[in-house]
């Protein structure tokens, strides 16, 4: 039963929970065992004015459906990368160059983006996202029709310039109408989404290719870019005139009575401290994950034998399970908890994964199923980890921007320097980039556990205990308080200039293997 909403609308999810009291000198000793006692939890609960579900689910909806078309496109590519060679005359290192195209200029785009979608609000930059999505995936189309690499190229860099700020505005769609329950479980859904249009492009893209001329490959994600458009406007119409004012997400300009046009960019320096060690340290690997998923299909048609069509279908299959174990693996993080004790655990199945594949005779099909395990537990713990250690909405869409920023400029770098690799290799095979995944991934498995420390350490637990326990320990107080989520300059300061080196040496490496 939907609990009666006050007349002027729920309060911020952190506000509503604090106890109306305030908290005590006592209240931050205290342990979060101490607050988890059953009589807290259940005020705790009953405390927050929950969203209608009628509101949710259309939010849900509309708020999947932002970023299909540009995740359609991108990843049609993967299957096709030995057409690509063929019908354009290009290197390894030059298809590296096309797959991370749009990767490319959100090494920078998604900082300004989410600035602007955390400031004027999710409207306007998701319909702007939308429209450079559709243009460039209509120019990548026409590329094929004249055979142009360089056309195909620009195409995804436009295309690049909406896919990943339109990825932050879902986020903070989710992350809005979900901050009282189940934030994680509809991540898992996101994600779970995103997993199944992955395997529609995939299992499609050669049987697209093989329709009438190649190109259709790249225009019918195209004409799905188009009808994402539409479905963009019809979110924008049910958040201006059907959503009420009090119900609608808070952007900075709001908050701050609309006296400031442009946003302040020292929102930067608030940025908590974990939240940039946690991002430094995971520099390359998203970058390694993509990459596989990007290179599997012609990884087991060099190792097996296979054609296109079965190396496609079965690289294919790694987005099944993903399907099904995503939302569940949401459900247990807002149930139990436990977000980085699988960081380590997935680092450690793709090792397993990228060794059976790359250094042995193993079925391919049982590697993928495999692979679909790891792929189900790979992003989900730190996607719904960064709205806690974020203090504000306001500052969800910035912090998105730089988590895709890294992640991206580090997609860039590890896309060039497996293509280099595979160049310089004897045979052209993929032994010396397989290792360079399974050593990444060991580095991870150690990072896992750190991370853990530091949570128990610094954020009083709250990547790893359940929603529940942090409800209860919401209303304390202590959540605001913990040294995690406070800003530092030193971790600021190195953040900003590690991705300034990243980004730069990401530019480089493109330039160099795509002119």
């Amino acid at each position: 039963m939907i609990p009666e909403l006050p007349r002027n609308g729920p309060a911020d999810a952190d506000a509503a929970s604090i106890n109306e009291k305030g908290s005590s000198t006592e209240d931050v000793d205290k342990t979060p065992s101490d607050v988890e006692a059953t009589d807290v939890e259940t005020s705790t609960i009953h405390s927050i004015h929950d969203f209608p579900w009628t509101w949710k689910v259309t939010a849900l909806v509309l708020g999947l459906l932002l970023s299909a078309g540009s995740s359609f496109s991108e990843n049609t590519l993967g299957p096709l990368k030995s057409t690509f060679k063929k019908e354009l005359g290009i290197t390894n290192a030059q298809y590296g160059a096309i797959s991370s195209a749009t990767s490319l200029v959100n090494t920078i785009l998604p900082i300004i983006g989410g600035f602007i979608l955390d400031y004027y609000g999710i409207c306007w930059g998701s319909m702007l996202s939308s429209v450079f999505i559709f243009l460039g995936a209509t120019i990548s189309a026409a590329g094929s029709n004249a055979e142009s690499f360089t056309l195909v190229i620009v195409g995804r860099i436009v295309l690049g310039f909406g896919s990943t700020v339109i990825e932050s505005a879902g986020s903070k769609i989710l992350a809005h109408w979900f901050q009282h329950r189940g934030l994680a479980f509809v991540y898992g859904l996101d994600i779970a989404w995103g997993k199944i249009i992955v395997l529609i492009a995939k299992a499609t893209a050669v049987p697209m290719r093989d329709s009438a001329f190649w190109g259709w490959a790249l225009w019918i994600p195209a004409i799905v870019c188009f009808v994402n458009l539409l479905e963009n406007l019809v979110f924008v119409y049910w958040t201006t005139r059907v959503v009420p004012e009090w119900a609608r997400m808070p952007t900075g300009r709001s908050k701050s009575g609309g006296a400031r046009v442009l946003p302040r960019l020292d929102a930067l320096a608030a940025v908590p401290w974990m939240f940039w060690l946690i991002v430094c340290s995971q520099l390359l690997q998203a970058g390694v994950v993509g990459g596989f998923n990007g290179l599997s299909a012609d990884i087991i048609t060099q190792t097996r034998g296979s054609t296109d069509e079965i190396a496609g279908y079965t690289s294919a299959l790694q987005q099944v399970i993903p399907i099904f174990m995503v939302p569940c693996l949401g459900l247990f993080f807002d149930r139990v908890g436990f977000r980085m004790f699988f960081v380590s655990f997935t680092s450690l199945l793709w090792i397993v994964v990228y060794s059976l594949l790359g250094f042995s005779s193993a079925n391919a099909l049982g590697v993928m199923i495999l692979a679909s395990f790891a792929q189900s537990f790979n992003a989900i713990p730190f996607t719904c980890s960064i709205p806690l250690l974020v203090p504000e909405q306001t500052e969800l869409g910035l912090t998105f921007g730089i988590w895709k920023a890294f992640n991206n400029a580090g997609s860039v770098i590890v896309d060039m320097v497996a293509g280099r690799l595979q160049d310089i290799t004897a045979d052209g095979g993929y032994h010396k980039v397989i290792s360079f995944f399974v050593a990444m991934k060991a580095i991870e498995f150690c990072l896992g556990a750190f991370y853990g420390i530091l949570d128990r350490k610094y954020l009083a637990g709250i990547l790893t205990m359940s929603e529940t326990r942090r409800l209860a320990l919401h209303k304390t107080g202590i959540h605001k308080k913990v040294d995690g989520r406070q800003p530092k300059k030193v971790f600021t300061s190195f953040g900003l200039g590690l991705l300034a080196t990243v980004t730069v040496i990401a530019w480089v490496l493109y330039i160099k293997y795509s002119l």
